[in-house]
């Protein structure tokens, strides 16, 4: 209580913006629990490792890679109605939001169910070992993992609205409690299991599948019976006219996200076409290496999209200059910490997995160049997102799609590049992309200060 007095006392003062101290809050709340979330993720492997072989550690793997594709379903709409209520809470307009609320799950569940729908019908009637080039001595029981999986993930879509919900009321490190909440169940799950479970693919499934499902249903109806019961989604507020402003911004959300998911998050599966899941497990775990980075740097960086929005809305252009030259230089310290995990990674990787799995230094190296470009990427990009003058990226993403798949098709088939063919496509792809948002915050700094705002603010 006394520390929040100083904070509110230091802000009237005009030691700090109330908007800057909001980050800030959300941002030391957040470093206690994703700097555990990231120690429960590299205890997550070796344990998941102990269920199963290096053979189906690669095809699980491959699996979670599939699964990214079903969130950006999730994260594009959600993105958009997370934009739309921030003005909402700005100004409370309860009856407005709870229309939003209602319509945004209303669709979710429509998504959700043509989504399964279609998982079903693809593992009827194709093979999903076929398609992602997996090895396994039990496909059939492969394809019923995959679609399994694929189904449960379109069921959390329903539930994970609460996620944008929570951002857009600036509670950014909530979201981090959410997922925290899940790797701790899952992970004790896992440890305890050891003792009664089977081990094998089926009973990962199981824990990583049902565990979120459960999860984001309770803090779903926690949350929508407390502190968000006047917003709290029902049939009646349901605003089909809505849909069209939401699938508007959503669907331009929606195709830079499918970018995101193809540069970021899909290598597993480009590598598990073009070399076989069993070459997948290195990757996965160089990645999750590496990514220490980008999980600390979105501590920092999630609370900044729905602040740029507010300092957009508001036409505070030195805050937002200020905040990028200070995000700027948090980059470039977290990349100078990329430099001592590299020189320190071939140590790490022995004493974490041992020798069973062998992790090529060159990928390393590839993955240090990425996430440098991935950091000072989102600062950018934040900025774009949160003002929603996100056209031009969209155009961009519709070319860059197709410029992605060639770069890896003759990375991974002409040049024999390995593994590493993937993250360097998306550092090329995250440089080309970083030019384009500067670009674009001039753009907008001119239309800042020549008072075109407003204007373009509802175009």
């Amino acid at each position: 209580m006394k520390t929040g007095l100083l904070f509110a006392k230091f802000t009237r003062s005009g030691g700090i913006s109330a908007r800057s101290l909001l980050i800030y809050q959300n941002v030391f709340q957040s470093v206690f629990v994703k700097g555990l979330g990231i120690v429960i993720g590299f205890l997550t492997i070796p344990l998941t490792l102990s269920y199963v072989s290096v053979g189906d550690f690669g095809i699980w793997m491959t699996i979670t890679f599939m699964t990214s594709w079903f969130s950006l379903v999730d994260v594009s709409f959600g993105n958009g109605l997370r934009n739309s209520l921030v003005l909402f809470f700005s100004t409370g307009d309860t009856k407005t939001a709870r229309s939003y609320v209602s319509t945004i799950y209303f669709l979710s569940g429509i998504i959700a169910l043509v989504l399964i729908g279609g998982v079903v019908l693809i593992g009827h009637y194709l093979s999903w070992t076929t398609l992602l080039t997996i090895r396994s001595d039990n496909p059939d029981q492969v394809n019923r993992i995959i679609t399994y999986t694929l189904v449960s993930f379109s069921v959390q879509l329903f539930f994970k609205p609460i996620n944008s919900i929570l951002l857009a009321d600036q509670k950014a490190a909530l979201v981090s409690w959410i997922l925290l909440i899940i790797n701790l169940l899952t992970i004790a799950i896992i440890y305890i299991g050891a003792s009664y479970l089977d081990k094998s693919l089926v009973t990962i499934a199981h824990i990583y599948n049902l565990i979120p499902i459960a999860v984001f249903s309770l803090i779903s109806l926690y949350f929508f019976t407390r502190t968000y019961a006047d917003i709290a989604p029902d049939f009646a507020s349901v605003d089909l006219s809505l849909s069209r402003e939401l699938f508007s911004m959503g669907g331009q959300f929606f195709v830079l996200q499918l970018v995101s998911v193809l540069v970021f998050t899909s290598g597993g599966l480009f590598i598990s076409y073009f070399l076989g899941s069993d070459r997948v497990g290195p990757y996965s775990i160089a990645n999750k290496y590496f990514s220490v980075i980008t999980v600390l740097y979105s501590i920092i960086i999630t609370p900044y999209w729905s602040a740029f929005t507010d300092a957009y809305v508001k036409q505070d252009r030195l805050w937002i200059q200020h905040t990028l030259r200070q995000l700027n230089r948090i980059s470039a310290g977290m990349t100078g910490l990329g430099v001592l995990m590299l020189l320190a990674s071939n140590t790490v990787f022995s004493l974490w997995i041992g020798p069973r799995i062998h992790i090529p230094y060159d990928l390393s190296v590839s993955l240090l160049f990425y996430v440098a470009s991935f950091l000072f990427l989102s600062n950018y990009n934040s900025l774009i997102n949160g003002t929603g003058k996100i056209r031009a990226l969209v155009y961009a993403s519709v070319v860059g799609v197709v410029l992605y798949l060639l770069v890896n098709v003759a990375l991974f088939r002409w040049l024999d590049v390995g593994p590493a063919s993937v993250v360097i496509a998306g550092t090329i792809w995250n440089v080309a992309l970083l030019l384009l948002c500067l670009i674009e915050y001039k753009n907008l700094m001119r239309s800042m200060s020549s008072g075109r705002i407003n204007d373009q603010a509802h175009a």
